[in-house]
């Protein structure tokens, strides 16, 4: 009697919640490995944008959730927990993608309500359509594309419609009925739901998702201002509105795509905190935290180089454009900070010993979410395979030694280093000077702060 009386207390059974969870945790794994596999495909082509033809793929567990439990909200909370899940599985996005997901949750519901059958494959392909272009809306809402490419951005939101459309509403419509005709799931009529608590719910959360867009963006928005610091003689705080620096504009590319920005070359900021002579780089940090460091060659000699503004008054943000590396155009800008050289000399069994400098090595990082000793963060390294061939490792080589700035030694095995090109050497800016660790990208460090190689 319990058990037949649950449906009538609670909208979702604890299969229905099980199945969601199930679907939330297999969408959020994949959906984080898509999402690297994109941020590859547009270092490779230089085309943003490059996996929008796939993104139905990442809407399509909110589909899924909907056929299979048949009961409305389903979308909702299945968005809600995929998100959780991407989230904590180190989603290059950072918080944004709960948002994200919870938008698409709230379209997969909301492109159903229309239709009377909703299971029918107009209903499918509405709800994955919508759900599927949302994301490019939400993640514009926070990029701040300027006018100049906005037909850009439409033709991105089409593209990503249409893919939602086939791969999250055809191609979920086709799954649900293949696993009800094989009998692993049973079809059941839609669960009915009074009309007043869904509305209800439904407000709740777009109530839910708009206030944690509008908190979202101002906490990464930033201060309107830049602190200059690090190792300079006179650290300051520069804004835009105090007119201290003529501007300019440029037609600057980014990727494949080109804007125009308007700024103050960096190099004239920098110049005026008087920079110390060991200052080498200048890392630039975001208000959600990431940085991206940018050498003083390059501050110095790239003339494209700015500190971008846009907005006005408290709404003004900062970026680097015209940066040699896609990934030193960090956006939301809130310090610039001076610091000297991180080199990794080598020795020993190496026919080149050459240091290693993270300068050199820009173009080829990768990212991972990592803890170094400053909570877990994005850092950028260099794959250790790729440097231990510049280096020209001789044979009968075996142990890579690492030691480190307080002389604490670490081991790795040299089979082990040049088969698995996840062990990387880090660059580490979030520390009072850049510094360098060796550790893999799965999360195991294997030694902080290293200074000397040793090739045994």
């Amino acid at each position: 009697m319990a058990s037949a009386a649950q449906p009538a207390r609670f909208h979702f059974s604890t299969r229905d919640l099980l199945m969601m969870a199930a679907l939330a945790a297999l969408g959020g794994v994949t959906g984080t490995a898509v999402n690297a596999i994109g941020d590859a495909l547009q270092a490779v082509f230089g085309f943003a944008g490059s996996m929008q033809w796939a993104s139905g793929l990442h809407v399509l567990w909110l589909v899924l959730a909907v056929g299979l439990t048949r009961k409305a909200g389903a979308g909702t909370v299945t968005g809600l927990l995929k998100g959780a899940v991407e989230f904590l599985s180190g989603n290059t996005h950072g918080l944004l993608v709960l948002l994200v997901d919870l938008v698409a949750g709230l379209c997969v519901d909301l492109g159903m309500l229309p239709f009377r059958r909703r299971g029918s494959l107009p209903a499918y392909g509405l709800a994955g359509g919508l759900a599927s272009a949302s994301n490019v809306l939400v993640f514009q809402l926070f990029a701040a594309a300027p006018e100049d490419v906005l037909r850009y951005v439409w033709a991105l939101v089409a593209l990503a419609a249409l893919s939602g459309v086939v791969l999250a509403g055809v191609l979920g419509y086709g799954l649900l009925q293949s696993l009800r005709k094989s009998g692993v799931v049973r079809d059941q009529p839609a669960a009915p739901v009074r009309a007043p608590l869904y509305a209800a719910f439904l407000v709740a959360m777009a109530a839910l998702a708009v206030g944690g867009g509008v908190i979202l963006r101002r906490n990464l928005q930033g201060p309107p201002s830049v602190a200059i610091t690090g190792d300079v003689a006179a650290p300051y705080t520069y804004a835009v509105a105090e007119g201290a620096f003529a501007t300019v504009e440029a037609q600057l590319a980014m990727q494949g795509m080109a804007r125009r920005y308007t700024g103050v070359p960096l190099r004239e900021i920098i110049a005026q905190a008087q920079p110390g002579p060991a200052t080498a780089s200048a890392v630039v940090t975001a208000s959600d935290g990431y940085s991206f460091f940018i050498s003083r060659r390059e501050i110095e000699s790239n003339p494209d180089l700015l500190l971008a503004h846009s907005g006005e008054g408290d709404q003004v943000a900062y970026q680097i454009a015209g940066a040699e590396n896609s990934k030193a155009w960090v956006r939301n800008v809130t310090e610039i900070r001076l610091v000297g050289q991180a080199l990794l000399e080598v020795r020993g069994a190496v026919d080149r010993p050459f240091p290693y400098n993270p300068d050199d090595w820009q173009l080829e990082m990768d990212n991972a979410q990592l803890d170094l000793g400053q909570g877990v963060k994005k850092y950028q390294g260099s794959a250790l395979q790729a440097v231990l061939e510049r280096w020209e490792v001789q044979a009968g080589a075996k142990t890579l030694r690492f030691i480190t700035r307080d002389g604490a030694t670490a081991e790795l095995p040299l089979a082990e280093a040049q088969g698995d090109a996840d062990w990387r050497i880090w660059t580490v800016s979030d520390t009072p000077s850049m510094t360098l660790a060796i550790a893999h990208a799965g999360g195991r460090v294997l030694a902080l702060d290293v200074v000397t190689l040793e090739v045994q």
